[in-house]
């Protein structure tokens, strides 16, 4: 079966959530997860410019948070084309519960210290890195084919309806009660998307990779990948994507706090203009996009506008510009993100899916985590002018180096 080479379809993909009930509860669920996630994220990072002044270990919160998905993702990845992902996912995210739940008493009681808070992150991360592959993977054994790329662009509307709520919630929360309640309400997403997998998704039957050893198992995927030249294309460019776009977050909390002058309360809603830009791009751009555009433009379009978006940040001391800017830069990271996970999806052939994701996965969380190590440590020896100057720059350069390696075209269903 052959897709059409545009894969970002109109707001009617809607209709998946009324027509396939598996999907739309395990949709649902993973808002509230992903809304959770977000504060957490808030959380952690405004509480790191707490415990330190220095952008480098501001920066270091993206990559412990990423650094996981590098080592392990590849492992977990295998894992969920070997047994059963139900009960794997519920696994994972019994351990998301526990730590998250332990980091919020280790904060409570003011225990807390920035390599503490890093570690913490870290084996959060741990269970992001199993969870994405597998929660992934099994896209398509609740949705039929052709629909994937719907369900896909339903996913990027609930991470970026998440991204314009949690961070919010989060600032509000931490302004009024503390940084820990961010954390407690994250460890009870976990325990609510736990239960909706428990209850939803159903047992799996024996997969082909199951009688294979994991050694096996693991070499399969990644032979399939030293020969699959379009499923490299988007290893490739999503790998310099993250690494220069991604500054952004990495460093946002720092220059909120140091140039705008902004307190918890107004940081929440400064992230969550991100988050409305993309929501506003996925219902009203994207129908535009689809008809004018592949996926190859697309990214190389909204890497321009987001190294443009860079440059002028590190420029900026008003709020309200500065929002506005982030409204721009969400629209772009979320229609690129978009392109990136779609293509992902669509090139990768079942028996080798859940490890191919991994694969994605560690390519760009591998980005991230250079990201945010990377501009920390620019930040530190020069100011914040430079450093997103560097990146926006850097961000335009290699979208343009890398335009040649292809994502985009038809895909042809290889099981």
């Amino acid at each position: 079966m052959t897709i059409a080479p545009h894969p970002i379809p109109s707001p009617a993909v809607w209709q998946i959530l009324r027509e396939h009930k598996t999907f739309r509860a395990i949709w649902c669920a993973g808002l509230v997860s992903l809304v959770g996630s977000w504060m957490q994220n808030l959380g952690a990072a405004w509480l790191m410019t707490d415990l330190s002044p220095s952008p480098a270990m501001v920066g270091l919160v993206q990559t412990a948070q990423a650094l996981p998905g590098i080592t392990l993702a590849l492992v977990a990845g295998a894992l969920s084309d070997m047994f059963d992902r139900r009960r794997f996912l519920m696994t994972v995210m019994a351990w998301q519960t526990f730590i998250t739940a332990a980091l919020a008493a280790m904060t409570a009681m003011g225990l807390m210290t920035p390599w503490m808070l890093l570690g913490f992150i870290f084996a959060v991360g741990i269970g992001g890195a199993c969870q994405v592959p597998a929660m992934s993977a099994t896209l398509q054994e609740i949705v039929p084919r052709d629909k994937v790329v719907g369900a896909v662009t339903l996913n990027s509307i609930s991470m970026n309806i998440s991204r314009a709520v949690g961070p919010s919630l989060a600032g509000f929360l931490v302004a009024a009660v503390g940084v820990a309640a961010a954390f407690v309400v994250n460890s009870l997403s976990y325990l609510v998307f736990m239960v909706v997998v428990a209850l939803r998704i159903p047992r799996a039957q024996m997969r082909q990779t199951a009688r294979q050893s994991f050694y096996a198992t693991l070499i399969s995927g990644l032979m399939y990948a030293r020969r699959a030249k379009r499923f490299q294309a988007v290893l490739i460019r999503g790998f310099f994507y993250f690494v220069f776009a991604s500054a952004v977050m990495s460093l946002l909390p720092f220059l909120a706090r140091q140039e705008l002058g902004v307190t918890a309360s107004t940081y929440g809603p400064l992230v969550g203009f991100v988050g409305i830009g993309a929501l506003i791009t996925a219902f009203v751009l994207v129908p535009l996009i689809a008809r004018r555009w592949n996926r190859d433009q697309v990214v190389l379009g909204a890497s321009v506008i987001i190294g443009a978006c860079l440059v002028v940040m590190g420029w900026i001391h008003s709020y309200a510009v500065f929002a506005a800017v982030l409204v721009l830069f969400g629209g772009a990271w979320m229609i690129s993100m978009m392109s990136f996970q779609v293509s992902s999806q669509m090139v990768l052939p079942g028996w080798v899916r859940g490890r191919g994701i991994s694969m994605s996965m560690m390519s760009f969380t591998s980005g991230m985590a250079v990201s945010g190590a990377l501009w920390g440590q620019v930040a530190h020896y020069t100011n914040l002018t430079t450093t997103f100057t560097a990146a926006g720059i850097g961000l335009i350069i290699t979208a343009a180096l890398t335009y040649r390696f292809k994502i985009s075209g038809n895909e042809t269903d290889e099981g």
